[in-house]
């Protein structure tokens, strides 16, 4: 396994973590990866930027996100947002978090889509293509099924597509990453 930041200039870095302590760092560290986007869910953007301070160091680096619920609770859409600029409300509409994510210097992620209940589809990443940066087309939370459709999601919009660990618990961390052609 190559050592951080050893690989003639690429970077591994897993897109999708929501939980972040000293053994997920440890974890991340041994995996050869370069860097995390901590993107917990109900918490606030200040806090998410204090913990991926103190967390990130020379070997680590560990970036500020935030996946958004958007929309009401029982009808809800995952947005994920890569170092956003100020903190945008939960449960506005999709097009209001959308648009307030478009002020931002942030990039959009298309997370899980068409998972379950809490997912964009085909129609929101085709209307919002222009804004979204990647669609998620593997985590380990997903079923065979769910990553196929995600591929064709990805693949009929023509967007980029990106891999992650979706980490809500510590052993998946290390598990998934997209390796970068630049540090």
């Amino acid at each position: 396994m190559a050592e951080s930041g050893s690989r003639d200039g690429e970077s591994r870095v897993d897109l999708h973590v929501k939980v972040l302590d000293d053994v997920v760092v440890e974890r991340a560290k041994a995996a050869g990866l370069d860097a995390l986007v901590y993107a917990p869910h109900f918490t606030h953007l200040s806090t998410i930027r204090e913990r991926a301070e103190r967390f990130s160091d020379d070997e680590l680096l560990v970036v500020p996100g935030r996946e958004y619920f958007t929309g009401t609770w029982s009808n809800r859409k995952h947005v994920l947002a890569v170092d956003p600029d100020e903190p945008v409300p939960d449960f506005l509409t999709f097009s209001e978090t959308m648009g307030e994510l478009a002020d931002h210097d942030a990039g959009v992620l298309a997370p899980h889509p068409e998972f379950l209940t809490l997912s964009v589809d085909r129609a929101d990443i085709d209307e919002y293509a222009d804004r979204i940066d990647a669609v998620e087309v593997y985590n380990p939370k997903h079923w065979p099924w769910d990553n196929r459709r995600a591929r064709e999601i990805a693949r009929d919009s023509g967007l980029p597509t990106y891999i992650s660990s979706y980490a809500h618990l510590r052993s998946t961390i290390g598990h998934a990453w997209v390796e970068f052609d630049r540090p």
